[in-house]
């Protein structure tokens, strides 16, 4: 069995697992998780993949799920980096109660609004030296009353500006907290092989070890109380 192989029995056990929790068959599932992985796999590899007749079967259920709202639209995944965006950030700002948080969240309503109709539609704050734009802005309830908001910067410098700037000195009342990030070893749902190769040299992993009870772990959490 070669790589491909192996990695879609991998890919159809996961299919199977959600599609035991979730509102999707298994065939479904094995194919929005497909394209998650690659959208510019074709209906006939796909077909392939699941041992269909044809490639008018894959049409049949990606066509389908179009229709019900489960697949929304095929995009790219840029390499930011090597655009020249090389800081990926993470701002969160917590407020003491609500009224503060909806405070911010009625002015960034406004500025979205007036963004969208004199600029377009996605958000780019210029900076000295380069920008940042933003990529999610969440609005939080729960244990905390915050708002997260993700984005790239050309520099570290730039999203610090940024959220000093634009930020920090315009909402005195709250707490933000900006986080750099280094590393992520879950990408868009996919496990990041090349980070976790780095992070194991970095924590001296030994090549050699061998994965005892992780999983047995993981999996006896599910049926603790």
């Amino acid at each position: 069995m070669n790589n491909e192989d192996l990695n879609q029995e991998r890919f159809k056990k996961i299919a199977q697992l959600l599609s035991e929790v979730s509102n999707l068959k298994e065939t479904d599932m094995h194919i929005l998780l497909t394209l998650l992985k690659n959208s510019k796999v074709t209906n006939s590899e796909l077909a392939d993949i699941l041992d269909f007749k044809d490639g008018n079967s894959v049409t049949y259920h990606t066509r389908n799920m179009q229709k019900e709202g489960l697949i929304d639209k095929y995009t790219i995944i840029p390499n930011w980096k090597r655009a020249g965006l090389s800081t990926e950030f993470i701002i969160l700002a917590e407020a003491e109660n609500e009224e503060q948080l909806l405070q911010i969240e009625k002015e960034h309503v406004l500025m979205a609004e007036e963004y969208l109709s004199n600029i377009g539609e996605i958000v780019v704050t210029p900076t000295i030296s380069g920008c940042v734009i933003l990529q999610n802005v969440y609005h939080c309830f729960g244990d905390k009353t915050m708002a997260v908001i993700s984005g790239r910067a050309t520099s570290d410098q730039d999203a610090a500006v940024y959220c000093k700037n634009y930020l920090v000195n315009r909402y005195p009342d709250i707490k933000i907290s900006m986080l750099l990030n280094k590393y992520k070893t879950v990408d868009e749902f996919f496990i990041d092989k090349n980070a976790v190769s780095k992070l194991k040299e970095l924590f001296q992993v030994p090549a050699t070890k061998e994965v005892t009870d992780t999983l047995e772990n993981l999996k006896s959490m599910s049926s603790e109380d």
